[in-house]
C-alpha cells in the first residue's frame, strides 16, 4: 500500500530490463519494483525491505563494498575459509561480494540470494549464480554449505536469532558463518564531540532510525547480540571484532581519514535512502527531505569528530565429536 501523500507506480518492463552489470558498477533494474518517493523499491515482498533497490542504491552498495574491503585489509572475510566448497551469500545486493569471492576462490561454488534481482546475468564466473529468495522463509537448497556470509542485513530481518539458527542448521560440520553489521549508532571522540553530536541533526538521526525500525518490527541495535546468540545456538571459535569508523575525513591519521572519507560518501547516500524508515519513525513526509539535508550537512563538517561502530562476528559449526562437548546455555 502506498504511503499517504506519496505517488507510487509499478516499474515497466522497459525500465526494468536486464543488463550485464559488472562488479565495477552500473545499474540493473528489477522488474518486480515499484516507484515511490522518487525512488524504486522492491515489490517481490513489498514492504519487507526498507531501502530502495534502484541505480543510486546499487552504486552506494558497490561503494560500500569497497569500503568494507578496506576495513578488512582488502579481504572479503575474516573466517579461515579459502576455496570453501559451497558458499552462500545472503542478501547479496548487487552481487559484488559473491562475484569477487567466486573469482578469488575458483574451486568454490557461490550462490547469492536476494529479494531484488539486481545482479548481473551475463559474463558471470562459472562458479557463481544468483537466485531470488526471501531468506526468512523456507530455504530451497538441496545441500548444505561450508561457508555462509551476510553483510548489513540489520534492516532486512525481523528475527535475527532465527536467521542465525537457520544458518547453523544449513552448515556442514566444520562450516563457517560470518556476519558484518552496523549497529545504527554514532559516538563522539570525546565528551566535547559527544555534546556537539547530541545537539545536532546527526545526533537525532540514529534515534529516528531506531524508532522507525521498531515500528516495522526491527531492532537495528541487534548486532550486539550476535556473538551471544551464536554461542547459545552451538557455534564454536566465535570471534567478534568491533570496528570504529570515522563518519568523515576529520582524523589526522591518513588511513582513518581515507576510511572516514569513504564512510561519509556512503552515509550521505544512505541518509537520502531512509525515507520510509524515517516516516515510520514519526517524521511527516514533507519534513523528511529537510531533515535528511540537515543530517547530510552535519556529515560534511570536519568539526563533527564522530565514529560509527560496526561488528564482524564469525564462528564455526562444530564437527560431530565436538557437538556433545559444546557449551550449553
Amino acid at each position: 500500500m502506498a504511503s499517504p501523500g506519496s505517488s507510487r507506480k509499478s516499474v515497466s518492463g522497459s525500465e526494468a530490463g536486464s543488463s550485464s552489470r559488472q562488479s565495477t558498477g552500473g545499474t540493473i533494474p528489477d522488474a518486480l519494483s515499484v516507484e515511490e518517493h522518487g525512488r524504486h523499491w522492491n515489490a517481490y515482498r513489498e514492504g519487507k525491505y526498507l531501502l530502495p533497490n534502484d541505480g543510486d542504491e546499487q552504486d552506494r552498495l558497490d561503494m560500500q563494498h569497497k569500503m568494507w574491503r578496506m576495513r578488512l585489509g582488502n579481504r572479503l572475510h575474516l573466517a579461515p575459509v579459502q576455496n570453501s566448497a559451497q558458499v552462500l551469500d545472503i542478501g547479496t545486493g548487487t552481487g559484488i561480494w559473491a562475484l569477487q569471492f567466486a573469482a578469488e576462490n575458483p574451486l568454490s561454488n557461490v550462490i547469492g540470494t536476494d529479494i531484488s534481482m539486481i545482479q548481473p546475468t551475463e559474463n558471470l564466473p562459472p562458479n557463481c549464480s544468483f537466485i531470488r529468495e526471501d531468506s526468512e522463509e523456507e530455504w530451497i537448497f538441496d545441500k548444505k554449505f561450508t561457508f555462509i556470509h551476510w553483510r548489513l542485513m540489520v534492516s532486512a530481518f525481523t528475527d535475527h536469532r532465527a536467521m542465525i539458527q537457520k544458518v547453523y542448521d544449513n552448515l556442514v560440520p566444520d562450516g563457517w558463518a560470518e556476519f558484518h553489521e552496523w549497529s545504527c549508532e554514532f559516538l563522539g571522540e570525546d565528551a566535547a564531540a559527544e555534546e556537539e553530536l547530541r545537539a545536532s541533526a546527526l545526533g537525532e538521526f540514529a534515534p529516528r532510525l531506531l524508532a522507525g525500525g521498531a515500528t516495522t518490527g526491527r531492532d537495528f541495535r541487534v548486532p550486539r547480540k550476535y556473538k551471544r546468540w551464536m554461542l547459545e545456538i552451538g557455534f564454536v571459535d566465535v570471534t567478534e571484532v568491533q570496528v570504529l569508523t570515522p563518519v568523515n575525513g576529520w582524523p589526522i591519521d591518513p588511513h582513518d581519514r581515507t576510511m572516514g572519507t569513504w564512510a561519509c560518501l556512503d552515509l550521505l547516500r544512505l541518509v537520502r535512502a531512509t525515507t520510509k524508515i524515517l516516516q515510520a519513525g514519526g517524521i511527516p513526509l514533507d519534513e523528511i527531505p529537510i531533515f535528511q539535508e540537515q543530517v547530510c550537512q552535519c556529515l560534511t563538517q570536519r568539526s563533527m569528530r564522530v565514529y560509527s561502530p560496526s561488528y564482524i562476528i564469525y564462528g564455526r559449526k562444530p564437527s560431530p565429536p565436538q557437538l556433545s562437548s559444546a557449551v550449553s546455555f
